[in-house]
């Protein structure tokens, strides 16, 4: 599968409601010892502490819509 602008867009649409909106922060040269600015997506704010509910939501939801969603269940 190729991941491209619009793919990325819609699954973000499409977790948007079940992940939560987490802060970008930004971290100038030299602030924490290091030679280059950084920008930090501060995942660790999700309900789970990670960046991984974005992944299994976007699967879970997109095999519910194509209906490859098992009757069982995840």
């Amino acid at each position: 599968m190729t991941v491209t602008r619009d793919s990325i867009a819609t699954a973000a649409a499409r977790i948007g409601p079940y992940v939560r909106r987490t802060p970008v922060l930004e971290v100038p040269e030299g602030e924490l010892g290091q030679e280059f600015s950084m920008v930090l997506k501060l995942e660790l704010l999700q309900h789970a502490g990670s960046f991984k509910p974005r992944g299994a939501f976007n699967r879970i939801l997109s095999a519910r819509l194509t209906g490859e969603l098992p009757a069982a269940g995840v």
